[in-house]
Order: C-alpha cells, then structure tokens, then sequence
C-alpha cells in the first residue's frame, strides 16, 4: 500500500513545485474514461489453446486521473489509476481445474506533451509513465505484480471553458516474467499455477485500452 500511495503523493508535489511557473489559464484537473481492454498474456494464451476455446477476452475498463497542465500547457502531469475485467475462463489440465476471470489495476505517475498547445480543438497529446501494476487471474489470487508501464495516445476537443471531451489509448505493461502465484486459490493444491507439464506457468502481462471520457478544468481560465 505504501509504495501504492508513493506515486500520487510524488505528482502533488510535482504540480506544486511548478504552480509558480505556470500560465494563468493552466489548472488542475480531473478526468474519467470508459471503454474496451485487450490482454495480452503470451504463455496463458498459449496454455489455454490446449484445451480449445478459451481464452481471457475483451473486457472493459475505466480510468480516473488528477492533473495539472504547465509551461504554457505545453506538458502536463497527473496521477492516474486505471481498472480493468474480463469474462471468465475455465483453466483446466491434468492438474489444475478452476474457473478464472483476469482483472487489472495499475498506478501510474503520467507526465503528456502536447502537440498543438496553441490548438482549442482536437488538440493531441502522447505520454509516459511508471508506477505499480497487479493482475489477478482470479479474484485476489493468481497474480502478476510489481513495476508497470504505461504508454498514452490522446485527442481532445473543447466543448466548454472548462470541460473537454477526449478519445485515449493506453498501453499497460508489466514487463518481468513471473510465475502466478495461488497461495489463496482455494481451487488448486499448489503454491503456482502449473501447466500442461506441470511446470509453473509464467507470464508477463500487457494489455491495450481505448476509452472516451471527459476532462473538467478545477479551475476556469480567465478571461483574455
């Protein structure tokens, strides 16, 4: 939990220390999406094409972030969680049999720059971040955990002052191969999920997001 809360504690103090350098139209934010999200779990996949049809699937996600545009809104940082869920499954071999449904949620430090900051109107941003990913096979067991990645693609229109509409994808990346770990697993008698060899099964985890949502400005621009 400690190094879960490291990472929005570090963005207020980044917006804090460049509140003085920003513009008098620049503000905090606050943004909420939803849509789709795609998995990618390479060795999973894999091991459940030996039983046939199953697979994780398209679920849907949601995002929410806390920001604050500067240097002329040119670049902005925020502090940004995001969820995801998935249809079940049934994981089945010669040792394993449980119903699994994959869940996502990661916390990301995110610095954007803006490609047309002169723009009101379908404006551009790309970012990066770092933070703290967790992937559930199951409902708090079978996970991947640990250091994560997040790469962002944006566009966004004005309708109000102080409210935007934007379309954004995201790709989340848990980049360290791991074994999943079931120690809570009520279904399976090992300490790791094993597959058809009965060799634990690792993993790394990625998956790709498109969402639309809206943007409120905390605090409205004044007047020109």
């Amino acid at each position: 939990m400690k190094r879960i809360l490291i990472i929005p504690l570090s963005l207020l103090a980044i917006a804090s220390a460049c509140s003085g350098l920003a513009a008098a139209e620049e503000s905090f934010y606050v943004k909420i999406s939803g849509g789709g999200s795609y998995p990618i779990l390479p060795n999973l996949s894999n091991e459940l094409a030996l039983q046939g049809d199953e697979s994780p699937g398209i679920g849907y996600s949601a995002a929410f972030s806390f920001g604050r545009s500067f240097f002329e809104k040119r670049w902005a940082a925020e502090a940004y969680f995001s969820v995801s869920r998935h249809p079940s499954f049934r994981y089945k071999n010669g040792y394993e049999d449980f119903s699994a449904n994959v869940g996502y949620y990661g916390f990301y430090l995110l610095v954007k720059k803006c490609l047309r900051p002169e723009s009101v109107s379908f404006v551009p941003y790309i970012g990066g971040g770092v933070g703290y990913g967790r992937m559930n096979l199951t409902s708090g067991a079978a996970k991947l955990d640990g250091f994560a990645c997040i790469v962002t693609a944006e566009v966004e229109h004005r309708i109000r002052d102080n409210m935007c509409l934007f379309a954004e994808g995201a790709l989340n990346v848990l980049p360290f191969v791991e074994p999943y770990s079931s120690p809570f697993l009520e279904e399976s008698d090992n300490d790791a999920i094993l597959d058809w060899m009965e060799r634990p099964l690792e993993d790394t985890f990625n998956s790709f997001e498109l969402r639309l949502g809206i943007r409120i400005r905390l605090m409205p621009p004044k007047s020109y």
